[in-house]
């Protein structure tokens, strides 16, 4: 393969993200209000996969991945980031031989502070980021303070990521639906950044806190941090993605984690980056209520 052949096939199999920092920091103070104090985080289930499903190109050391959700914490209320799964759309990902760990304690206790939350936001439709509201018994209220995007709301009404997901017109109009080109300042020192690729609707999410310390939530773009050091994606066969974006969002994100020593990066189902971040006090372990 030639030099124009090598570079043909860069273009094609990642196509760059653009996301500036700089912007992305001044939007986080548009909003008046005092910006937040901590984030805490919560993992109410997990499943254990291959690492060749998780990392492309690894062996067959399982990995444990949590469902997680976190809360950031303000001087008068909370905003919640994904709302986690119930038990039963927990089992759904899973066969009737082979159930994977649930824990319904941490569960209750994540309903808790989602009645508490002053504003819930829902990163994408995935079932795990979204069935804790969806399937709730106090949708109505939860929806009355639950923020996604414009294509979320398609995608939670034509495209359910779980048939017993599905949800009526009436139900999504519940909802606060947003939309917006590429960021969104969606609370005091909080930005929203529309990173599409994991699905067709998938945001990160930026928080600065008081004390001056950065965190990047950057959701499911790599199911575990290590795809982010590596620039390597999923290889999970059941995970249909635009291969391309997710490349290119891997790849700003590598960045980030090397050029960036103030930002502690998040990532969704990294059980081993969740521990390290609650040991050391980047994050809470536990959710305020």
């Amino acid at each position: 393969m030639n030099v124009a052949e090598v570079a043909v096939r860069t273009q094609v199999s990642e196509v760059p993200f653009t996301a500036d920092l700089t912007v992305i920091r001044r939007l986080a103070d548009l909003l008046p209000g005092a910006r937040p104090v901590a984030v805490n985080g919560i993992r109410v289930a997990a499943s254990i996969r291959p690492e060749r499903f998780v990392i492309e190109g690894g062996g067959d050391t399982p990995i444990t991945m949590p469902r997680t959700a976190f809360q950031v914490v303000y001087p008068d209320g909370t905003v919640m980031i994904d709302a986690g799964l119930d038990q039963e759309t927990h089992d759904s990902f899973s066969t009737p031989d082979k159930r994977e760990p649930y824990f319904p304690e941490e569960f209750a206790n994540l309903q808790r502070a989602l009645d508490a939350a002053r504003m819930i936001v829902l990163t994408h439709f995935h079932a795990d980021h979204v069935a804790g509201v969806v399937r709730a018994a106090n949708y109505d209220a939860l929806a009355a303070k639950t923020v996604v995007s414009e294509e979320t709301a398609g995608l939670l009404l034509t495209s359910p990521h779980k048939p017993h997901l599905a949800m009526t017109p009436a139900q999504v109009n519940r909802l606060n639906v947003v939309g917006y080109h590429q960021y969104h300042a969606v609370a005091p020192g909080m930005v929203l950044i529309k990173a599409h690729g994991h699905s067709a609707d998938h945001q990160m999410v930026y928080i600065a806190l008081q004390s001056g310390r950065e965190i990047l939530h950057s959701v499911d773009v790599g199911w575990v941090l290590e795809n982010i050091r590596q620039v390597r994606g999923k290889a999970a066969p059941w995970v249909k993605e635009d291969v391309p974006a997710v490349m290119g969002q891997l790849r700003w994100l590598n960045r980030v984690l090397l050029q960036e020593p103030d930002i502690t990066l998040l990532v969704t189902h990294d059980d081993e980056l969740f521990m390290r971040a609650a040991e050391t006090g980047a994050i809470g372990a536990a959710l305020a209520h």
